[in-house]
């Protein structure tokens, strides 16, 4: 196999994505710092389209969860059917878990409200986010983002996030919610860093990736609206419920395209070889002409 060359343009765009990545990370980082630490409060527990409707408690909201867990289990049965050899299904697999633990965290949540049952909504749903982002980075900049110590680092993160909110709030009174935000809004800095421009060794391709992130980012920011949509429709869906809804959208994807990319390849490959033996490609006069054994136009698409 054919290794790039450490100072070919490719090599460098991934080195100065990556520094411009964690440049991003850090600059997240130190906003979260100097803007001190951030508590849950009591109106944090107040959501448009809280009430009970067909004895639901929040009904409204617990519903909007159901979609995720039917994809979540099919995003697994997605990753199993991934090449046992494959770098990222490990990622892919654990990333689909914590987003149906965060899935029920976020039902018991919105059916009981209180600080313990947003926490343990919280750390799944930051795990997953983590995870999403070193998927990313596995497939664009370098597979080893994608391996088992990458992955249980990923998960470790979000652990030590709520390990520290403890802390936090047995020392000040109040829990510190700052490292699982940092971990939740982690995948944006990708967006900021202009990494959707890399190449890389795909199970999703550059278009997959921009529609699942469209939807995270709308999952993201349409909490804000949260009010305004719930007036607007006359309670039939609130902003947070669209959140929802939002994030099933970039999970469901994620999950119907895992592995296009290489299928995708292969049948580029395939067309490229042809049925009658490979194809030569030979430079006549500046410009690229295949031809095979019975002079047939091929044509050839760039990754």
């Amino acid at each position: 196999m054919l290794r790039t060359p450490p100072d070919s343009p490719d090599t460098l765009l991934r080195r100065s994505t990556m520094a411009m990545v964690l440049a991003m990370a850090l600059a997240g980082a130190a906003l979260l710092v100097a803007w001190g630490p951030v508590n849950l409060v009591p109106h944090m527990h107040e959501f448009a389209g809280s009430d009970t409707r067909w004895s639901i408690p929040a009904a409204l909201l617990v519903l909007s969860h159901m979609p995720l867990l039917p994809i979540g289990m099919w995003g697994l049965w997605r990753v199993s059917r991934l090449p046992a050899h494959e770098p990222l299904k490990l990622l892919w697999g654990t990333f689909f878990v914590c987003q149906m633990l965060a899935t029920v965290g976020g039902q018991v949540y919105h059916w009981a409200p209180s600080d313990a049952t947003f926490i343990w909504d919280q750390v799944p749903k930051s795990a997953a986010c983590a995870l999403f982002a070193l998927a990313f980075l596995g497939e664009r900049i370098d597979r080893r983002f994608g391996s088992p110590v990458a992955v249980l680092c990923g998960v470790m993160a979000s652990l030590l996030g709520c390990i520290w909110w403890l802390y936090s709030l047995h020392v000040w009174g109040a829990g510190d919610l700052r490292p699982l935000f940092w971990l939740e809004l982690s995948p944006l800095a990708l967006v900021a860093a202009g990494a959707w421009t890399l190449k890389g060794d795909l199970l999703l391709s550059r278009a997959d990736w921009l529609r699942s992130q469209f939807s995270f980012a709308v999952a993201q920011t349409v909490d804000w609206a949260d009010v305004w949509i719930y007036e607007t429709t006359q309670g039939w869906i609130s902003g947070h419920a669209v959140r929802h809804l939002a994030l099933a959208a970039c999970v469901g994807w994620v999950g119907y395209r895992l592995g296009a990319g290489q299928r995708q390849a292969h049948r580029d490959a395939t067309m490229t070889t042809g049925p009658e033996g490979p194809v030569n490609v030979q430079a006549v006069g500046g410009q690229a002409q295949a031809a095979s054994d019975t002079s047939l136009p091929v044509s050839l698409r760039a990754s």
